[in-house]
């Protein structure tokens, strides 16, 4: 079974200045190298001027697949605390790019690292973070004598419908976690004395907002 995993709704960016050099934080949402490798070209060509583009991505694969590269920092002063601050978050399918424009002040290895990790830890902050759910889409079918009731009883659970549909019955769709479904259809089953029909009409990730 898939795993859920936790990554970025969109893009987001923000900048700081460290001794007068200017670290501008990226963070994008991917989902391979193409598209990795895609990106950071674009950047640097944007940002051409630059002294250094680093970067850390860690995406959601079996066996999981990162990389951090410190574009010519000292090593391990720049990918790698990036990567770092994306693995506390807990993050997958996540690109950080961190941008440096040079302002004449060394900041030795503890500043680099700071620095880096300081500007990765900010641009996540200020993103939107969703849990990438996987999900059974099902869809449930009831008489209509049973509405008012049932749907009494699932604002109960905690459970709300993604669509209705009143034609000769009424059908109620949900997206529910994998592990849950058996469980959700048995509450179901209790309450409606087992008059119900339903189909799972597939799975996939659904995207759930985490709360501040």
């Amino acid at each position: 079974m898939e795993q859920d995993y936790r990554t970025i709704l969109e893009d987001c960016e923000i900048e700081i200045e460290i001794k007068k050099s200017r670290f501008i934080g990226r963070v994008y949402h991917v989902e391979d190298e193409t598209a990795i490798e895609e990106i950071i070209s674009r950047v640097k060509k944007e940002h051409y001027k630059a002294t250094h583009v680093c970067s850390a991505y860690v995406l959601h694969t079996v066996p999981e697949r990162q990389k951090s590269n410190d574009d010519g920092e000292p090593s391990g002063t720049a990918g790698k605390p990036i990567l770092e601050v994306i693995h506390k978050r807990t993050l997958k399918n996540v690109l950080v790019l961190v941008i440096r424009y040079f302002g004449g002040i060394k900041l030795g290895a503890g500043g680099l690292i700071r620095a880096y990790s300081g500007c990765a830890a900010e641009v996540i902050a200020q993103s939107s973070i969703i849990k990438k759910q996987y999900s059974d889409c099902l869809s449930l079918e009831i008489d209509y004598p049973q509405y008012g009731g049932l749907l009494n009883k699932l604002t109960e659970w905690g459970y709300t419908p993604i669509a209705e549909d009143f034609g000769e019955k009424v059908t109620l769709d949900f997206y529910l976690p994998v592990a849950e479904t058996e469980g959700f259809i048995s509450m179901i089953r209790d309450a409606t004395n087992d008059r119900f029909d339903y189909a799972v009409l597939e799975q996939r990730f659904v995207d759930v907002v985490e709360k501040a």
